[in-house]
């Protein structure tokens, strides 16, 4: 465990540096900011101005997921720094469980810094703090650290490009595939066509789950199963696939 959390806060302390992450991050922040002017637009309407914060945090933050999963793992194989660590008492899985938790941190600082500036726009706006948004941020969360998860996945078997292709295939995939089954039940559709559709439904995580977003933006409150299945697909989700990625990685020469 000592291993682990060393790489992780190396990982951390890596990422942290990068200029890359500082503009998305800076774009992210300008962009709530932003919404004190646009809420003039939309007659300063609460559920208009949740709506704007909250999908720019979701959509900022899936960048940083997706950048840092999908070039964290490469930069550490470019740089040698894998290389080092494993020389070391160091085992194949502790080095990418380490990666898989500093990343996370990495996430959990955007998340607070963005959800610091929307909370701040919500309090300015209307004099209360919004505690169904840091439920949905918290629920973006967990979506971001499992995308965090595939892309560790794929990244111990295919280039940086392609690492980028399937995390961006799956991030679509994992938000239709379930309206996907629904409009095929509706339909009437049977068949081979609906079996390949329940094939991309179990295949796929089903990224749905972790959209509390509507539920902040109306006020509606959120029921803690439901959150608590949520929390529970998202660790068994993420479970396999760096199981799935420790095998791979077991079997990869560097």
């Amino acid at each position: 465990m000592k291993n682990i959390w060393v790489i992780a806060k190396n990982t951390l302390t890596l990422e942290v540096r990068d200029k890359i992450l500082y503009g998305i991050l800076a774009f992210g922040v300008l962009y709530v900011l932003l919404m004190l002017f646009m809420a003039d637009l939309v007659l300063r309407e609460l559920p208009m101005v949740k709506s704007f914060g909250l999908t720019g945090i979701y959509f900022f933050n899936a960048l940083v997921a997706i950048f840092l999963g999908t070039t964290s793992f490469f930069k550490d194989i470019d740089r040698k720094v894998a290389y080092f660590i494993l020389s070391k008492p160091v085992s194949r899985a502790q080095f990418l469980l380490g990666k898989f938790l500093g990343l996370c941190l990495v996430l959990l600082l955007t998340s607070a810094i963005l959800g610091v500036a929307y909370l701040g726009l919500i309090l300015h706006e209307h004099g209360g703090f919004d505690w169904l948004g840091v439920l949905a941020i918290g629920m973006q969360y967990l979506e971001m650290v499992l995308f965090v998860a595939f892309a560790i996945f794929v990244s111990t078997f295919a280039s940086s490009l392609l690492s980028v292709v399937y995390t961006s295939a799956v991030f679509f995939l994992g938000h239709v595939v379930s309206q996907l089954v629904s409009d095929a039940s509706q339909m009437g559709i049977g068949g081979a066509k609906l079996f390949f559709v329940k094939v991309l439904y179990y295949a796929f995580p089903n990224l749905e789950k972790f959209d509390a977003r509507s539920l902040a933006i109306h006020a509606v409150g959120m029921p803690f199963a439901e959150f608590g299945l949520a929390l529970a697909y998202a660790a068994a989700y993420c479970a396999l696939l760096l199981f799935a990625a420790i095998w791979v990685f077991e079997k990869k020469e560097l």
